[in-house]
């Protein structure tokens, strides 16, 4: 790198740059590296050892086989990386392309030099030792050449013998043992030699012939020959002791038995003399276990286990009909018993049905069908959580409301108090109940069968009319009021605190999904439904009020602690269920007027003042409400903003326009302007209706008068979407609007584009940029 002119950053090779390097000009600006560990750079946020990169590659076969085998997102895995991550532009892009990028420029030249300088040697180790003249490999003997003294010398001095010796590449014998039953050594293959022993035995003798080499080469080739043989009868007898050693058996024989050569026969070559080491008479045996290879952990093969729960969890679910026929009144007959055994059986057969879905979609159980099932699980709730006790209501009126995440506190300070699992509490099963279960748990088992019977589209419009249902499980989700103790408690005592959390999540849920068939009658209503929709109110507003949680979409993540770069975190998932549910049920308007009648202005005050601090208010949180999911958040806030501006008292839209450190005004019309002005012209459709309905929110909160005054208004009262100029609203409006502030924003900015406005939104903001007396 250094002579190519683009050394590697020293925080990662550990070497500083060279005295002549200007690093403002180094390539490696946008490489992450770690500030620990020599040798490790960052991707994605995670740790990537260098070394560890390139044994993975090497024992792959090199980055080029790597590639071709697609084989990098693989690779990626070893070091936990994500599948993508996003470019410097914001586009995702693969995370292995970028791997792949960062070895190639890093490691790629030094895997080309490791693998030139492997050839090289194979190359070297490919020669043979006898390559120059006079030379041969002691260890490459044919057959025959067990002896070396007392053979003639080479027959007719034919020199051939010789000529095939030195040659240094092998022919096509090389692949397999060489002739009279030697084996290569060491791998290196050998050429096999042209010649038998009595040529060779003369060779050692110096007998040479015509055109061999004279009395000095056979001398020095008698010497080098003596040698060799030396060492290896020494290496044979170091061989022997070490068996000797291992095994600890008596001493082994190494004598060694020579024939003599007989008498010289005239046209013949005497046998060889044969030397003959003798094996150890007994070897150490070593046992090696045979194992299959696996990839497990703790004994335990991750890869099955990983496709067998793939496999199980795409298998299909039974329909409704495949089950056969159920009892319907025998399963409300064992709940009438209020039998220990009995409701056992027919909660759980009753949850089994409720998880069943028809051959349509958005078909269950048909609950309509079975009204006294229903009712029986509704009382069994009311007399194990109540009893005959009677529903008193609210004690103290103004008490602020308690949050979710107070109750969560709660519960983990109780839980980290020293002896806390032995100290008895509201909810613990009483010990004299035995094998019996507790009766929250049926309570909460009832509560969630009756949560999967409102996801049936068929069920919820019956759910809903139910007189009993909601007061009872909204009933549930109260808590008592404050006493002696200083954590709070649930209002049923047999319910403890994480009960309580669990309660309220299901009813939610429950009310989420028939939230559009409940209907109010604001004539008259009686007290118990405005207990009702105040403890529904209260149960929805715990999620959204809290002043840690309160905050913009930006500000959110951020209070994750996930870096955006790596994950993008969705919105607060309870907060966005509790705004889509507030929404449905006070869309109708007299939902709204029953709402405004029950619940306490203080309270009305404090959603409105948390929904404002949870709108986009800087760049950073419109850039991150342009993904989907983040945009149908910010609908859903103002959404819940708008119904929240109708239904308040005058009293709280007065407070909301005067308000300074509230800046209502401001956070919407910057809203306004970032959906409209400042938006790309083919993204705007998808913010039309979140424009119009801020809009209508500070038109609304502008008049600041009551909307279910009849006597007062002189039109009829606004329905959901209906604003200012609608049903021929004409009248003459006094006073300063609530945008009189920012005559040039509106109407130089905004109300002067035509493509922006239609004619109805044009009306609005004509009203809200008045200035009159």
């Amino acid at each position: 790198m250094v002579q190519r002119g683009t050394p590697l950053p020293p925080q990662l090779t550990g070497v500083p740059f060279p005295p002549s390097y200007d690093p403002a000009n180094m390539p490696w600006k946008s490489l992450e590296v770690s500030h620990t560990d020599v040798g490790v750079i960052r991707l994605a946020g995670k740790d990537v050892d260098l070394f560890k990169l390139w044994g993975l590659i090497i024992q792959t076969g090199g980055g080029q086989k790597v590639s071709q085998r697609n084989a990098w997102p693989l690779v990626g895995q070893h070091f936990d990386l994500p599948d993508v991550i996003p470019s410097a532009t914001g586009e995702l892009q693969p995370t292995a392309a970028v791997l792949e990028r960062y070895y190639t420029a890093i490691l790629g030249s030094f895997e080309e030099a490791y693998r030139k300088n492997m050839m090289e040697h194979r190359s070297m180790a490919g020669r043979m030792p006898g390559a120059q003249p006079g030379q041969m490999n002691p260890q490459a003997r044919p057959g025959g050449m067990t002896g070396m003294h007392g053979q003639n010398a080479l027959p007719g001095g034919n020199p051939a013998g010789m000529g095939m010796m030195a040659q240094g590449t092998a022919g096509p014998t090389m692949d397999g043992p060489l002739p009279g039953g030697g084996m290569p050594t060491n791998g290196v293959p050998h050429p096999a030699m042209n010649g038998n022993s009595i040529a060779m035995a003369k060779m050692t003798q110096g007998h040479f012939q015509g055109g061999v080499p004279g009395q000095n080469g056979a001398v020095d080739m008698e010497h080098d020959l003596d040698n060799r043989k030396r060492k290896m009868q020494e290496a044979a007898e170091s061989e022997a002791k070490r068996a000797r050693q291992k095994t600890g058996g008596s001493d082994v024989s190494e004598s060694r038995s020579s024939v003599a050569p007989p008498a010289s026969v005239e046209g013949s070559a005497p046998p060889p003399v044969t030397r003959t080491i003798r094996q150890p008479s007994r070897r150490k045996i070593e046992y090696v276990p045979f194992a299959r290879e696996v990839d497990s952990a703790g004994g335990r093969d991750l890869e099955f286990i990983q496709s067998e729960w793939h496999r199980m969890s795409n298998k299909p679910v039974r329909h409704i009909e495949e089950w056969g026929h159920v009892d319907v009144d025998a399963l409300t007959l064992s709940l009438r018993s209020r039998v220990s055994t009995e409701m056992s059986y027919a909660l759980t057969t009753f949850t089994i049905l409720t998880l069943l879905r028809g051959s349509n979609q958005g078909v269950g159980f048909p609950i309509a069908q079975a009204p006294d099932l229903l009712d029986e699980m509704v009382d069994l709730v009311e007399d194990l959580a109540f009893g005959d006790v009677e529903d008193e209501g609210y004690e103290d009126v103004s008490a602020p409301i308690p949050t979710h995440k107070d109750l969560v506190n709660s519960i983990a300070e109780d839980g980290s108090q020293p002896f806390a699992a032995l100290q008895r509490e509201q909810g613990a099963k009483d010990p004299d109940d035995g094998p019996r279960h507790r009766p929250a748990e049926i309570i909460l088992m009832v509560i969630n069968i009756i949560r999967n019977l409102s996801v049936a589209n068929d069920n919820q419009e019956f759910l809903a009319k139910h007189e009993k249902l909601l007061p009872v499980f909204l009933r549930l989700c109260a808590l008592a009021p404050a006493g002696k103790h200083t954590s709070p408690l649930p209002l049923c005592s047999i319910l403890s605190l994480t009960d309580l959390v669990t309660v309220r999540k299901d009813v939610m849920n429950l009310l989420l999904n028939i939230a559009l068939h409940v209907n109010l009658s604001p004539a008259s209503p009686s007290k118990q439904v405005l207990l009702t929709v105040r403890r529904a109110y209260e149960v929805l507003a715990s999620y959204l009020i809290d002043v840690s949680e309160a905050v913009s979409p930006f500000q959110w993540i951020l209070q994750t602690g996930i870096p955006p770069a790596v994950h993008q975190p969705k919105p607060p998932a309870l907060a966005d269920m509790a705004l889509e549910t507030f929404s449905r049920f006070t869309l109708p308007d007299d939902n709204r007027q029953v709402v405004s009648c029950a619940v306490p202005q203080a309270w009305v005050w404090a959603l409105l003042e948390a929904l404002v601090h949870r709108l986009p208010v800087a760049d950073n949180d419109f850039q991150v409400i342009m993904r989907d999911v983040w945009l149908t958040y910010v609908e859903r806030l103002i959404m819940a903003l708008y119904s929240l501006a109708f239904l308040a008292p005058p009293a709280v839209k007065e407070r909301a326009k005067r308000d300074r450190t509230l800046g209502f005004a401001k956070v919407m019309l910057r809203l306004v302007k970032k959906f409209t002005v400042h938006a790309p012209p083919e993204l705007r459709h998808h913010f039309a209706i979140s424009v119009r309905r801020a809009v209508e929110a500070m038109k609304i909160v502008d008049d600041a008068a009551d909307a279910f005054d009849q006597g007062t208004a002189a039109v009829p009262t606004l329905a959901f979407g209906m604003g200012y100029g609608e049903q021929n609203d004409n009248r003459i409006e006094r006073g300063m609007g609530l945008l009189s502030g920012y005559q040039e924003d509106i109407t130089l900015g905004l109300m002067m584009h035509p493509e922006l406005v239609d004619a109805m939104l044009f009306s609005e903001l004509e009203s809200l940029v008045r200035v009159c007396r």
